[in-house]
This record gives structure tokens, sequence and C-alpha cells, in this order.
């Protein structure tokens, strides 16, 4: 042991550890660690590597905050059950990313509509019904020429201030001698309609004259009558036309 003793120096025992760490390994350097022995100072960067990690290791509370982005996310990986209610905005969603497969049935209320966002390129044929129209909603200006017939106006509605003006036309056969056949024709001028028309005998002896005939053809009232007094009277034709 003396002659051990004088040859050991600081040099031969470092070169003899150094020897058995080699020959040993970290199986050796290991086995010579105490439990919870090596901390983060004893550890290199990126030391720990996935294949080091247990299965579920890793937990919620071993992220940092924003730690998670999206290339490290699954293709359809996040499931609406953990998705927080009013957690998606508006300023999440693409735009038209919405169809209207996504939309419930009755989703979309009328306050949910932008003023005069609904145009008629958007409404269905036959889809606005009477009960849609407010009251007074069709005026003069949202009839189409010629859209009201007579089967649409109500028995006794036309009254007389809706039809214009009307304006009586007449013609006279003055002194027509006893025992003669008088016929008188009275056109509406211009663009009146002929409305109606009649005729008549006057003077002292007319009560001794007839009317033959009083009818219209086209736009005239024509009258007919004979003079059956004692003496010349005068026959007169006239027409109601319509301005």
């Amino acid at each position: 042991m003396k002659q051990i003793r004088k040859r050991l120096t600081y040099a031969n025992v470092v070169s003899s550890i150094a020897l058995f760490l080699v020959l040993g390994g970290a199986t050796a350097i290991a086995a010579g660690l105490a439990k919870n022995s090596v901390g983060t100072k004893q550890l290199k960067n990126n030391a720990v590597t996935a294949a080091k990690l247990k299965n579920n290791a890793v937990t919620g509370a071993k992220l940092a905050n924003g730690a998670v982005i999206s290339a490290k996310l699954a293709n359809g990986s996040v499931l609406t059950g953990i998705i927080s209610d009013g957690a998606v905005t508006s300023a999440k969603l693409a735009n038209d990313a919405v169809t209207t497969p996504k939309i419930a049935s009755k989703a979309v209320t009328t306050a949910q509509l932008g003023d005069a966002a609904v145009n008629t390129g958007k409404l269905a044929e036959g889809a606005v019904g009477t009960g849609k129209l407010a009251n007074d909603a069709v005026n003069s200006g949202k009839l189409a020429e010629n859209s009201v017939n007579s089967t649409k106006i109500v028995n006794g509605q036309v009254i007389a201030t809706k039809l214009g003006t009307a304006t009586i036309r007449s013609a006279i056969d003055e002194n027509v001698p006893t025992a003669t056949t008088s016929q008188v024709s009275v056109p509406c001028q211009g663009s009146e309609r002929l409305l109606s028309g009649g005729g008549n005998w006057s003077g002292a002896l007319s009560a001794a004259a007839t009317l033959r005939a009083s009818y219209p053809t086209g736009n005239t009232w024509v009258v007919q009558g004979t003079n059956n007094s004692g003496g010349n009277l005068n026959f007169t034709a006239w027409a109601l036309c319509l301005q």
C-alpha cells in the first residue's frame, strides 16, 4: 500500500476517473446521480426531445400563453365543444363564409336586414299578397295602362265627378213643314266620347209631332221624327259628350 500511495498523483486519479466514465458510459453516471438531483441548469438547450417525452406528459399548465399557434393544430382538431359560446365574432368569419345551409330556418329576422336590402330580384313571383300591402300603398303611378277593367270596379262606385266634364252638343232642323219627316245628327267633337242623346220637336203644335227613332252611330247621335201638326216646327237633336 505504501508503494501504491507513493505513486498516486492528481494526474493519475483524474486519468483513472476519465477512463471509468468512458468505459461505463452514461449508465455509470446515471447510477451515481441522486433522485431529483438534475435541475434545469444541468440540461443543455434542446436536450429534451419528443422521444424523451411520455405520452400525455405535457399538460395545459406546462404550455405558455399563446404557445399553440394555428400551424400546430391538425385539420378538424378544434371541435364545437371546444369553442366557447360567443367566441367566434364577425371579424373571425371570412367574406361569404356563411352559406344558406348554415342558416337556421327563420333565423334571419327583419332586424337583421339592412334598409332597402330586399329588392325586387329577391322576391319570388307572386310572393307579395294583399295582406303584405299597406293601406293606400298602390297609387295611380303603380297601375299599368288599361289595367283596371269593369270587373275591378265595385257597382255604383264611379260617380259623375270621376267621369270628367260632360258637354251637351245639339243640332236643329228649323221650320220643318207639316206632314214631313226630318232626320238630324249631332256628333261629339275632338276627343269627346258619346254617352247618350235624344231629340224633340218645338213649337205651338209640337204635341202633334212624333219621334220615330233615336240612336247612336259611332260617336254621333241620330234622331228621326215626323211633323204631323198643322204648321211648321223645329226638330232638334242633342248628344251628351264626355271630355
